[in-house]
């Protein structure tokens, strides 16, 4: 029996010195009669919300007052109990949430799904998903390729059933989000299903696991001079910038910089061995004369 917690955060905006305002998570059992149990807090803080985080998520600074600090919270307590190998912590962007609770000395032991990561593999970008083209990878994208009303309405309905909470959906609410996410990792486990013939729980949760870790090759890139462009072409015509971009890369993986990119980095560096490894073969080539 393992237990899966499909969290979500919101903050007081996106630096190093922004602390968790907001935290939404439903906890499911992987045996079914045992009924989920839903989180929906908002935590006080000392840091100011700035205006652009306040402008996504809509948390105003006077709803926070006489509200536990996120550390005194009823889930950052049970997210410690839970805090085993035999259970999965989940998120979409995982590495952000993560990233915020070990602000609060949080040092995980969870097995960790990262849907925004699994999304990569199972989704590329231009997939048509019914009469949509998948532009991105967001959670809203998804939402709305994915799900009509009725089928948000429809769980939010099982969950209000199973709980006797009072739940809505809202963009950028943590539990709304939450929702979503939940409805979104069935859609991913049913991918997995037919893309890996598995049909075993612990079979597909483990699936989604190795899905975290293992780096996605991007395709096109969305950034820069070259925004909008296939990888390949780019290397064929300006591959000094592809230099450009991998150690900068290498310098942000070093200083553990946020802004490393791990697929990124994985396709920069396939790209480059790649070149080398042609350029290597070249110099044997039989045409050269060099080969005795």
């Amino acid at each position: 029996m393992s237990k899966s917690i499909i969290f979500d955060t919101e903050t007081t905006g996106l630096e190093e010195k922004d602390r968790i305002i907001q935290v939404g998570a439903i906890i499911v059992d992987s045996t079914p009669k045992v009924k989920p149990v839903v989180y929906d807090e908002l935590c006080s803080c000392e840091e100011p919300i700035k205006i652009e985080a306040m402008a996504t998520h809509g948390i105003r600074e006077d709803q926070l007052i006489g509200k536990p600090k996120f550390e005194d919270t009823l889930f950052f307590s049970t997210l410690k109990e839970l805090n085993n190998k035999n259970n999965y912590l989940i998120a979409h962007n995982l590495d952000f949430d993560l990233g915020m609770l070990e602000k609060y000395d949080f040092k995980n032991n969870f097995n960790l799904i990262d849907t925004l990561q699994c999304a990569k593999h199972l989704y590329e970008i231009g997939d048509q998903v019914d009469n949509y083209n998948v532009p991105n990878h967001k959670l809203q994208t998804f939402r709305y390729m994915l799900f009509s009303e009725q089928d948000e309405q429809n769980e939010i309905d099982k969950i209000k059933n199973e709980t006797g909470s009072d739940l809505e959906i809202k963009a950028h609410d943590a539990i709304g989000d939450v929702i979503i996410l939940k409805l979104f990792l069935k859609k991913l486990v049913e991918k997995i299903k037919a893309k890996y013939d598995l049909e075993k729980y612990s079979d597909i949760m483990s699936k989604l696991v190795s899905l975290t870790q293992e780096p996605v090759e991007i395709k096109i890139v969305n950034f820069g001079k070259h925004k909008g462009k296939a990888i390949a072409e780019i290397e064929a015509v300006d591959s000094g910038w592809i230099d450009w971009l991998f150690k900068e890369q290498q310098k942000q993986k070093i200083a553990n910089d946020s802004k490393f990119n791990k697929d990124l980095y994985y396709t920069l560096d396939k790209i480059i061995k790649n070149r080398n490894k042609v350029a290597e073969s070249d110099k044997y080539n039989p045409s050269s004369g060099l080969n005795f």
